[in-house]
């Protein structure tokens, strides 16, 4: 009985061969996610927990709110018509940058681009605002974009997203909703 013995060895060549893809794989990966600034995996437990600081955070439109909302549109939406543009821009950008998860991979170049043309606008408009309520809201979205160019924070970013997004539904009949989050005093 013959015993086959026709195992094949890779040899130097063979192990250089290997050893080559191996590095030429990792590095395209390792430049993939450098150019398309790729830092942060999520995972399904992440996006769950988001999802459910979300709902317990956020206050569910009933009747009543939606009638108070509709006093507010057409008191201060109305007499702040040049401001509620500006709102709903800023938001636009908000949803854009923070929301389905977006928020765990800030751009913070772009984020601080946005906070200073935020303080700006205020600025340059806060002395025209009649409404008080509205006027403590943009001091507070002002103080809240001039700390998220310092810290960076992700946290004052979904504030800053929050409170664009009920002053949205304040000033400019915004009907994307179905909660408001209750952090500004124009709502309340």
């Amino acid at each position: 009985m013959q015993t086959s013995t026709n195992k094949r060895k890779l040899g130097w060549f063979g192990w250089s061969l290997i050893s080559i893809f191996s590095i030429a794989i990792i590095a395209s990966l390792l430049l993939f996610f450098n150019v398309f600034n790729i830092t942060n995996v999520f995972t399904i437990e992440d996006l769950e927990e988001a999802q459910k600081q979300n709902q317990t955070e956020a206050q569910e439109v009933d009747t009543e709110t939606e009638k108070e909302i509709e006093e507010v549109q057409n008191t201060v939406g109305v007499q702040h018509e040049e401001m509620g543009g500006f709102i709903a821009e800023t938001h636009v950008f908000y949803n854009d940058k923070t929301g389905y998860g977006n928020i765990n991979s800030l751009d913070w170049d772009e984020q601080a681009d946005q906070a200073e043309r935020i303080i700006e606008t205020i600025d340059a408009q806060i002395d025209n605002v009649q409404s008080d309520a509205l006027k403590e809201d943009l001091q507070a979205i002002r103080e809240l974009a001039s700390n998220s160019i310092t810290d960076k924070e992700k946290d004052q970013v979904r504030m800053l997203h929050r409170y664009f997004h009920d002053l949205d539904i304040a000033l400019n009949h915004y009907n994307g909703y179905d909660k408001i989050w209750n952090v500004t005093e124009t709502l309340k």
